[in-house]
């Protein structure tokens, strides 16, 4: 039921089109034309036992954004929102590859993972550690934008675009006059073995003479909080007081 409504969706209105119920993809090869703009936000909230399951309640939600229109303005934009809910983490996100490469073109992608984990704390912090970056390689940025920004630094060791938490804008911004090009994974983004994530945004995108590629991805894992409700039948209930991974530089 969940795939059909889904799919129903993107028919309609060009929403993301998922490829598994673990897997997100969004706005792939789009937008190729010159002076063509993309913007596109994937924002996913895993409710997850110690074991990678999804928990009883809350569900996961998923909450996709895609805007195209010319280059200029993102308010200027035409925007179509689509939220749904899943019955598996989402763990992987494939967004914004192969797009934007038109002269002038415009590339803004976010992506956001949160994983509130329930159950033992002391089990589920412990897996905890800095999410691994894979970013901007094979990307030459000249042109006004240069040298563009990439940060953090590449974690030594990950070599690849799967083997990453996060990797992003490879081979991306090569047009030859890039007017901007900044690639963030946000300070303090996390990673568990507990449920490991990737995320596969912007790679291969802003080719175009005069591109501007803007891409930023956020991982949160945190452990809530559960309490029963005085029922014995009713289903737990998710409180207040998210407690934030502590991850080792």
């Amino acid at each position: 039921m969940l795939a059909v409504a889904i799919v129903a969706v993107n028919l309609l209105v060009s929403a993301p089109t998922p490829v598994s119920a673990a897997t997100m993809a969004q706005c792939n090869g789009e937008m190729n034309g010159g002076g063509t703009a993309v913007s596109c936000t994937i924002t996913v909230v895993n409710y997850v036992t110690v074991g990678g399951t999804l928990s009883a309640t809350p569900p996961s939600t998923l909450v996709a954004t895609r805007c195209v229109g010319a280059s200029g303005p993102l308010s200027a934009l035409t925007c179509i929102t689509a939220t749904t809910t899943s019955l598996q983490p989402i763990v992987t996100v494939q967004q914004c590859n192969g797009s934007g490469n038109g002269g002038g073109g415009r590339v803004n992608c976010i992506v956001t993972i949160t994983n509130h984990f329930t159950g033992d704390q002391d089990a589920i912090t412990a897996t905890a550690a800095l999410a691994t970056v894979y970013q901007c390689v094979g990307s030459v940025i000249t042109g006004p934008g240069a040298p563009g920004t990439c940060t953090p630094v590449n974690t030594p060791g990950i070599t690849s675009v799967t083997a990453a938490t996060v990797g992003q804008c490879n081979g991306s911004g090569n047009g030859g006059t890039s007017v901007g090009f900044v690639c963030t994974v946000t300070g303090g983004s996390t990673m568990t073995s507990l449920l490991p994530v990737n995320v596969d945004p912007c790679n291969n995108s802003g080719n175009g003479g005069g591109a501007l590629v803007t891409c930023q991805a956020t991982i949160v894992n945190d452990v809530i909080a559960v309490e029963a409700t005085p029922t014995p039948t009713a289903a737990p209930t998710a409180v207040a007081g998210a407690i934030p991974f502590s991850a080792p530089a």
